[in-house]
């Protein structure tokens, strides 16, 4: 007989954009730090996708937090938005982009300590089914991390080890198509493949390409995906997950992909995930976040020249 996991409230969450904040807070942010949670809110057989190669459970997560924390003993994050669907009876799918800072005290697989001051984005896709993350894709970026640090990309790339191949998760689900993912599937897909439809971006559109590395104005998207093509080629964009929240008081419609990007670096065929938020007002993407894994890139030969003009 098959059940349905139990919702968040049963547990005294209000939700799950109270869920996974407040659990994020708990686990990572002093004063009250407790990496001893994240053995109540991950299991042993949860997944955590990333382009380096996944881990898998609770205990590498607690380990891969020790060592964070050993580089950055004053980490402290800020959750910027969370974008979810789902339900107390099925479960939940959320979208948490945060920004963290740091001080390089304790070193990095990079080199020693630099003394240097760190800020780093990363947009986290979970499945949560009662109060358990299930499965977890994460986009972030090392290589902003590694030159804030005043390390080049080839000293990333020697420094570290990423799979030969890399090859992207799907869900293993379907998700429900809806009239504001249809725009940002378009808008987004058409400029990546080098067709940029003006009428579907604000002319001041923001845009976050890297944690360092952020501009204002459709001239930079254009020149961004310019680059991309220019080092992978003809591209096959695909979209494994997306939802959005309507507009409200405060905030426009927001709407979260999961994107599978995939072409032909120098060493043979690519394919790369991106997390995307994005922001609609009025029928234009007004603004737009983007997380992915330029050191996996780097590991195939693809340098990925990030904009350097705002239009």
């Amino acid at each position: 007989m098959t059940t349905t996991p139990p919702g968040l409230r049963a547990y005294g969450f209000d939700g799950p954009v109270d869920y996974i904040e407040r659990i994020t807070y708990d686990i990572w942010n002093l004063p009250h730090r407790d990496l001893e949670l994240i053995r109540k809110y991950y299991a042993p057989s949860t997944a955590i996708h990333l382009d380096a190669g996944d881990l898998v459970g609770d205990e590498i997560v607690i380990a891969n937090t020790h060592a964070r924390l050993r580089t950055y003993p004053d980490f402290h994050g800020v959750i910027d938005d969370t974008i979810w669907t789902g339900s107390e009876e099925e479960g939940y799918r959320t979208s948490m982009r945060w920004t963290w800072t740091g001080t390089d005290t304790g070193g990095t697989v990079y080199g020693p300590a630099t003394g240097r001051p760190v800020t780093f984005t990363a947009i986290a896709n979970c499945i949560v089914h009662g109060e358990v993350i299930v499965e977890e894709w994460l986009g972030a970026n090392p290589l902003a991390q590694a030159r804030q640090l005043g390390y080049s990309h080839e000293d990333a790339v020697q420094a570290t080890e990423y799979p030969s191949a890399t090859r992207v998760a799907r869900p293993s689900f379907d998700f429900t198509r809806t009239a504001e993912g249809d725009l940002v599937r378009k808008a987004f897909t058409n400029a990546l493949e080098g067709r940029f439809e003006s009428g579907l971006y604000a002319a001041d559109c923001a845009t976050a390409f890297a944690p360092d590395v952020q501009r204002d104005g459709a001239g930079a998207v254009v020149e961004w995906a310019t680059g991309l093509r220019a080092v992978l080629g003809l591209l096959t964009v695909t979209v494994d997950d997306q939802y959005s929240l309507p507009a409200s008081d405060k905030l426009p419609v927001r709407v979260a992909t999961q994107w599978r990007i995939a072409g032909t670096g120098p060493k043979g065929p690519v394919e790369f995930s991106l997390i995307s938020h994005h922001h609609l007002v009025e029928g234009r993407v007004t603004a737009q976040w983007l997380a992915y894994d330029e050191l996996a890139l780097a590991h195939q030969g693809i340098a990925l020249p990030q904009p350097a003009t705002a239009a």
